[in-house]
């Protein structure tokens, strides 16, 4: 981070320990480029690998991780949106999602590696601050990409069949040299009620200080992106619920018959999905009435 970007405030800096276990008083902030290494002092409830230091990755990590891969490119790639994406005077902040199923640290090194080895390099150079226009696209990494996650997991030992008690919140955060930034993307993420989510905010550098209204812009592309995606989730999920419902009305109407493909419910929307699924659910009770 730029070494003289003023200090958060009072206030950002006390409600940034209270929702960690960093120290109250904030850490001078460090030079552009810079990766601060996490002190003992700041750990987390999880281990919460670096993107910039890669270290090595016990076996048992990797064979626990579920759908850890190697390749980067082989990854899905983030949700992100317009409006996760904020320029002033030259830095630009952009928020990204990637679901996450699980906290291992195998799979969110992966994540990281797929955002700096293959969305970073795609970015259009006018994107990018001016002293990137020129950059290869191997060049084109971000100054920061800030993290935090949340995931819903098993707790060791627990089968899930006892109910919500097997289930436990698995959580952490890298500020990757922008002090008191991923405090911001975790701040975001509790407050939308978000869980099995990996945000990042990646910022580039512009040269230029920009003092605590970056913490806004963090705060901001990160709600941004992390709404998107779960606005997604949510017209997933009204689609599966269409789906099933075409089957069922398909087989009251010609039980003799199977049910036909269904409809894929292309540019589905949220409003036009819950129109639907309210006519689709009194389609079939009229059926069943009339069967019964």
């Amino acid at each position: 981070m730029p070494a003289s970007d003023a200090a958060p405030s009072p206030d950002e800096a006390s409600d940034a320990a209270r929702s960690t276990t960093l120290p109250p008083t904030p850490e001078p902030e460090e030079a552009p480029g810079q990766k601060r290494a996490a002190s003992p002092s700041e750990a987390r409830p999880s281990e919460t690998p670096s993107k910039r230091a890669k270290g090595a990755v016990s076996l048992s990590t990797w064979l626990t991780s579920s759908g850890a891969s190697a390749d980067p490119e082989g990854l899905p790639e983030p949700y992100t949106c317009p409006a996760a994406r904020i320029e002033d005077r030259n830095s630009v902040f952009v928020g990204y999602v990637y679901p996450l199923s699980t906290a291992s640290p195998t799979r969110i090194q992966a994540l990281l590696d797929n955002l700096t080895h293959v969305v970073h390099p795609a970015i259009p150079l006018s994107q990018l601050p001016p002293q990137f226009q020129h950059a290869s696209a191997k060049h084109r990494r971000s100054t920061h990409d800030m993290y935090a996650y949340r995931v819903l997991q098993l707790k060791p030992g627990r089968t899930g069949l006892q109910g919500p008690n097997d289930f436990g919140i698995e959580q952490g955060l890298e500020d990757d040299g922008e002090h008191w930034g991923a405090e911001k993307v975790m701040r975001v993420i509790r407050e939308l009620g978000a869980s099995d989510v990996l945000v990042v905010v990646s910022r580039w550098y512009g040269g230029e200080l920009l003092g605590p209204v970056r913490f806004d812009h963090i705060t901001n592309v990160a709600r941004a992106a992390l709404l998107h995606y779960l606005a997604h989730e949510a017209v997933q999920t009204l689609r599966v619920q269409l789906q099933q419902l075409d089957r069922d009305i398909a087989q009251a109407r010609r039980p003799d018959q199977p049910p036909p493909p269904p409809d894929a419910y292309d540019d589905l929307t949220e409003a036009r999905a819950k129109r639907l699924l309210q006519a689709r659910t009194k389609t079939l009770e009229m059926l069943r009435r009339r069967t019964s």
